[in-house]
């Protein structure tokens, strides 16, 4: 009984070991033993790790890339051409200009021409140093007129080919426009011409077309040309113009442009008289 009340009394009064007793440790003002430290820890990093899940998944998509055009369309080029408000008041300006020069041709032609006949009826003998003296003068007068033609000739070709460019240009640029809000990737030229069995001419050149059918439905030609107007500030013709038709030749030309824009003929003379008169 003495042992027993020893250990007893013994076990009550040793002291506890420090070093067997959990570490508390503060966490949030608070004493935390070690184990609930731990378990602490690995309660904070699963809840991270389910917030950042939701954040991953919550990235804003990549931009889908957007459908390439695949439409066709259709144009009268031609018709559109003569339809422009400034081809119609340029080709205007340079008809007139055309039409001032061949005035000051003809008249230099005529000139020449009662030189040439004055020299036929002077009395003078051909082959005499005389006459040859005269037909050496009308022949340099003629020689100059050639040239003067042909240099004069090259500055109207100049000038209509910028006429042409510009209209092109600002045609191109406006169905550019039109096809990049219509979801249109290729703009196809057809000429929009009677056909006539009879006039060979007409028919080899509809076989000549690029493009053999297509559903009407597919030609912006109209669209083209109000956008033309519009951009202007102009009221759209509801019918073809009557200005338009004028740059279109009525006869056979030599110098014939697809759009219906002509030069003049460099004109010549001959010693004998005029070979080939100034046109348009």
């Amino acid at each position: 009984m003495i042992i027993i009340r020893n250990r007893a009394e013994r076990r009550r009064t040793v002291p506890p070991d420090p070093s067997k007793e959990a570490h508390p440790i503060t966490h949030g003002g608070m004493k935390v033993k070690k184990n609930h430290w731990i378990a602490l820890i690995t309660g904070i990093v699963i809840a991270l790790g389910i917030y950042a899940i939701p954040a991953i998944t919550q990235q804003p998509a990549a931009p889908q890339a957007q459908p390439v055009p695949t439409r066709v369309a259709i144009v009268d080029l031609a018709q559109i051409i003569k339809m422009h408000p400034n081809f119609i008041k340029e080709q205007a300006a340079f008809k007139g200009q055309v039409e001032e020069s061949e005035k000051k041709f003809q008249k230099r032609q005529e000139e020449i021409i009662d030189k040439q006949k004055a020299l036929e009826t002077s009395g003078l003998q051909p082959g005499s140093p005389a006459y040859q003296q005269e037909l050496d003068k009308i022949t340099g007068e003629v020689s100059d007129f050639k040239k003067d033609a042909e240099v004069q000739q090259r500055k109207f070709i100049l000038q209509n080919s910028q006429i042409m460019y510009d209209t092109f240009m600002d045609i191109r640029n406006t169905i550019s426009r039109i096809a990049a809000v219509s979801g249109i990737a290729q703009v196809t030229d057809y000429r929009d011409i009677p056909v006539n069995p009879a006039i060979p001419e007409t028919v080899a050149e509809e076989m000549d077309q690029r493009v053999v059918w297509f559903n009407p439905s597919l030609n912006i030609t109209r669209a083209v040309i109000e956008q033309l107007y519009k951009d202007r500030g102009i009221p759209v013709p509801s019918a073809p113009l009557a200005g338009a038709a004028a740059a279109t030749p009525t006869v056979p030309n030599p110098n014939p442009n697809a759009y219906g824009s002509t030069v003049p003929n460099a004109p010549s003379v001959g010693v004998g008289g005029v070979t080939n008169q100034p046109r348009l």
